[in-house]
């Protein structure tokens, strides 16, 4: 969320627009290309297990004569011992993926040039991943609504690293520039999984696009790697055809299924699919959400759609009656599976939905195209305006009280999310 700064030379929206377009929720004025303060945003959770099929290498380090991948040590809870793992850092990934959609974006936008890391911090992807303002000669900052997780290997170290020497060739004469031209560098072998998780928060269906087609597209063209002209190669794992992915939707952020997060201590793969393989398997929810105490019915054969029940919410929170009725009834939740898509109920109210494999990768795939159309359809000019009406309200200075005023922040403070790798 954007940090609130001195007042910018910005042209103030007029009082009846801004009063026509308020939220009353936080009497700011309501956006409706961009979540930062639109209605009908979403939380959406992003697990999938990537699979390496080429050679892949991840950062940037360097020994003598040799390019290293990051690795960590982690700590295995059943005995204090130390596990060596592939490191696939949160920020590499964020970093490919938004070059990406910045590729998507220019195709239609007609704003200032905008690249990392120079941002211009006016079109719809500075919004939703973010910039800092204050060190590019703006009053703002704005904080991603996309969060990357680092990804932790399964597999250890000594059993995916290898060591391969580059040679420079001349283009005309063929020959190689001998010891000079040798370059070494580690790589990661075929075979090792990462668990990747991304977070995106307060964000409309084109946002969850925007971030669908980087993921899809990276990983079907081989980016996801520090060295993406000579390597690469990474898919999506699968088990009984399926692939290991999982989409979780929720309106309200509400998720009663917790996203199947493989432990970084785990070295064996068959376990750490099977955390994946759970979380579609209707049976396997049913009972942790029992063993937390909650009241659980299951149904399979539901194929009708289920409404957004914020009218039924809103009923719950104010029926009275008896606080053992009002126990019994907040400890009831049903679930509902359908071809790939589960359901988390309340009453009449849907808590959240879940969509496994090929499910998963559909909706991910829907959303793509979505942000594709919205790309193509948004105009720059009214974009700008909104967007501008939204800095004005929240860089007007507060009012001074008695006791005297709130305080100027410094600049810099808080400098938002803009740092990509």
């Amino acid at each position: 969320m954007p940090r609130k700064k001195s007042q910018p030379n910005v042209t103030a929206m007029s009082q009846a627009d801004a009063a026509k377009t308020q939220s009353a929720g936080t009497g700011l004025p309501e956006t409706t290309h961009t979540g930062v303060n639109a209605k009908n945003t979403k939380t959406v959770l992003v697990s999938a297990v990537l699979e390496v099929t080429g050679q892949v290498r991840f950062g940037d380090g360097t020994d003598v004569g040799l390019t290293v991948t990051e690795t960590d040590m982690v700590l295995r809870p059943s005995d204090g011992a130390q596990v060596h793992k592939f490191i696939f850092a949160g920020s590499k990934r964020r970093g490919v993926d938004r070059r990406t959609i910045h590729e998507l974006r220019d195709q239609h936008w007609k704003g200032a040039p905008c690249y990392v890391p120079r941002l211009c911090g006016e079109c719809p992807i500075c919004w939703l991943y973010g910039f800092t303002g204050t060190t590019q000669g703006k009053n703002i900052n704005a904080k991603s609504r996309v969060l990357y997780a680092t990804s932790v290997s399964v597999e250890e170290v000594q059993v995916g690293r290898n060591t391969h020497s580059r040679n420079q060739v001349d283009e005309k004469t063929q020959m190689t520039a001998g010891a000079a031209g040798i370059h070494e560098e580690e790589i990661i072998v075929a075979g090792v999984h990462f668990p990747t998780y991304t977070a995106l928060v307060h964000v409309l269906d084109w946002e969850i696009g925007a971030f669908a087609h980087a993921f899809l597209e990276n990983e079907n063209s081989n980016r996801y790697t520090a060295a993406s002209r000579a390597q690469g190669g990474m898919k999506f794992a699968k088990h009984d055809g399926q692939p290991l992915v999982v989409v979780d939707e929720s309106a309200q952020g509400i998720f009663p299924l917790a996203a199947p997060k493989i432990p970084g201590w785990e070295t064996d793969w068959k376990a750490a699919g099977k955390v994946f393989r759970d979380a579609m398997d209707l049976d396997c929810l049913k009972a942790a959400l029992e063993a937390q105490g909650f009241s659980v019915t299951t149904n399979t054969n539901s194929t009708t759609e289920e409404a957004n029940g914020e009218a039924s919410q809103e009923a719950q929170g104010n029926e009275t009656g008896s606080k053992e009725g009002n126990a019994v009834q907040s400890n009831q939740l049903i679930l509902r599976h359908q071809d790939g898509v589960i359901t988390v109920k309340q009453e009449d109210h849907i808590l959240m939905t879940r969509y496994t494999g090929a499910k998963a990768l559909g909706y991910l795939r829907q959303k793509q195209l979505e942000a594709k159309q919205k790309m193509l359809s948004l105009s720059t000019e009214n974009f700008r305006q909104e967007i501008q009406g939204y800095i004005n309200a929240i860089t007007k200075p507060a009012p001074t009280s008695e006791a005297g005023g709130p305080g100027e922040q410094k600049a810099g403070e808080d400098t938002g999310d803009g740092g990509d790798e």
